[in-house]
């Protein structure tokens, strides 16, 4: 039996509506996963917090859904009490699965929204109007939940030989370690854990120090429960490598990169006159006015999670000396992703200059239709991060034909290949010069384009099967 780890995907849908880059990994992998080995041989098994049990319950529900849907998957782990993002209220959005919680704060909003405390509102990016059309709006039917399979205690049901494998993010969850330890020490459980990054241990300066200690402690224990590991690119294989050389604890490593082409919904472009009426009209279903208006002029996009590893200051001074590049015509900056970790110099910078005097703008939290939409109407996209354990967003660019400016360290060679415009993460200069090439010299981003379009694109469906010959070496 072959067992895949939801753990993280269940911690992340309990609060979050969007779609972060290690959960789509993990989705996406084990949808395909499902059809390869047959449902009937797979189980979706994750760390019950309440019960303190590593359970495990049927696989075929993940085989029909088409997207990582954080509402869908709600309804699986938290059944009827489960909202959906439509049925949340304003501020609301991270309790919509934990009843008690969303009770209380809904209690508290209520009583400020009666007294016209609108700063109080203001504060978490809402109002009190706002407040209000959500209490006054046609409440929504509450959908069942999607899945009513018993949950089995894996400590009943797994055999000897049996394989599980991570997929996630799975350090830091209070006791999960002690439970996969047990299962291998008692029932002697094939355990796999793909590594999807080493940064905690390699960009320290841009990591929390809690965070930092405790993803080595973890990694040091992982290696008494895990048979082997997966990493997802050479650069973090070396990486953990290392590590097993420093520690004195060696582990088979197998290298399984992720994807370079997503599955693409092409748009109709809005501002393309030739398209009829009704198609035009299609293409702004699911946008957010504000994001359409990102599209209006020209405009370069920058996609993830806005914390000072992605190395924005250095990119948004860049763009300011492009500004100032006399006959260069320089298109807008857009940012799309949401805030992150120590990014008080960038976020000062854009305070300072009216965000670079306009130049600058944001797409805060996405939806994929949203994020597509951005993709498929900028210039070109910009990855200039100090340290990627694979760099999801370059691929992402890929797929919808745009080539991007990249900086030229850790796995992102490895993602870009000979598609994109190389840079040095640490000169603003050699950023300028990147971004510089692609706007003013527009044949070069067209071949680079063409290229894009000759090259086959490493896709999930191959992340799969290199997951499946690890797992099956035999017969795969």
């Amino acid at each position: 039996m072959y067992y895949f780890d939801l753990t993280d995907i269940l911690l992340y849908v309990e609060k979050e509506t969007s779609v972060s880059g290690i959960q789509r990994v993990s989705f996406e992998v084990i949808r395909r996963m499902v059809g390869r080995l047959g449902a009937e041989n797979v189980r979706l098994s994750y760390w019950d917090r309440s019960r303190r049990e590593y359970v495990a319950l049927e696989a075929g529900f993940i085989q029909n859904m088409k997207e990582f849907s954080p509402d869908e998957l709600s309804r699986v782990f938290f059944g009827k009490k489960a909202r959906s993002q439509h049925d949340a209220a304003p501020t609301l959005m991270r309790y919509r699965n934990r009843p008690l919680k969303y009770w209380f704060y809904h209690k508290v909003r209520a009583y400020h929204a009666a007294r016209g405390h609108e700063r109080y509102f203001a504060k978490m990016g809402s109002s009190i109007e706002e407040w209000n059309a959500f209490k006054d709006r046609k409440a929504p039917v509450r959908a069942e939940a999607i899945v009513e399979a018993p949950r089995e205690v894996m400590s009943q049901i797994v055999k000897s030989g049996d394989q599980l494998i991570i997929l996630g993010a799975i350090w830091n969850i209070d006791g999960l370690e002690a439970a996969l330890q047990r299962l291998k020490d008692t029932k002697s459980l094939q355990i796999y854990q793909l590594v999807h990054d080493l940064i905690p241990l390699i960009a320290t300066e841009h990591i929390a120090a809690d965070f930092s200690g405790e993803f080595y402690h973890w990694l040091l224990s992982s290696m008494g429960y895990c048979d082997r590991f997966l990493a997802n690119s050479e650069n973090t294989a070396r990486d953990l490598q290392r590590f097993m050389d420093e520690v004195g604890k060696q582990r088979p490593i197998d290298v399984v990169p992720l994807v370079q082409k997503f599955g693409v919904v092409h748009f109709n472009r809005v501002d393309d006159p030739s398209k009829p009426f009704k198609s035009r009209l299609s293409s702004l279903h699911g946008l957010d006015q504000s994001v359409l208006n990102l599209t209006k002029t020209p405009f370069v996009l920058v996609v993830g999670t806005m914390e000072s590893r992605k190395n924005l200051w250095s990119l948004a001074q860049a763009w300011l000396r492009l500004t100032q590049t006399p006959g260069l015509n320089v298109p807008k900056l857009v940012f799309a992703g949401k805030p992150g970790w120590y990014n008080d110099d960038f976020e000062s910078l854009m305070e300072a200059t009216g965000n670079l005097g306009g130049w600058v703008q944001f797409a805060k939290r996405p939806s994929d239709t949203e994020l597509g939409f951005l993709y498929e109407h900028c210039l070109f996209t910009a990855t200039v991060s100090f340290y990627e354990g694979w760099g999801l967003p370059i691929g992402e660019s890929l797929s919808f034909g745009k080539t991007a400016v990249v900086a030229n360290n850790s796995s992102m060679p490895e993602v870009g290949g000979d598609m994109v415009e190389y840079c040095d993460a640490r000169s603003i200069s050699s950023i300028y010069d990147a971004c510089h090439k692609l706007i003013a010299d527009p044949e070069h981003r067209l071949a680079l384009e063409e290229k894009i379009r000759t090259t086959p694109l490493r896709t999930w469906d191959d992340v799969a099967q290199d997951v499946e010959a690890v797992l099956r070496p035999a017969t795969v």
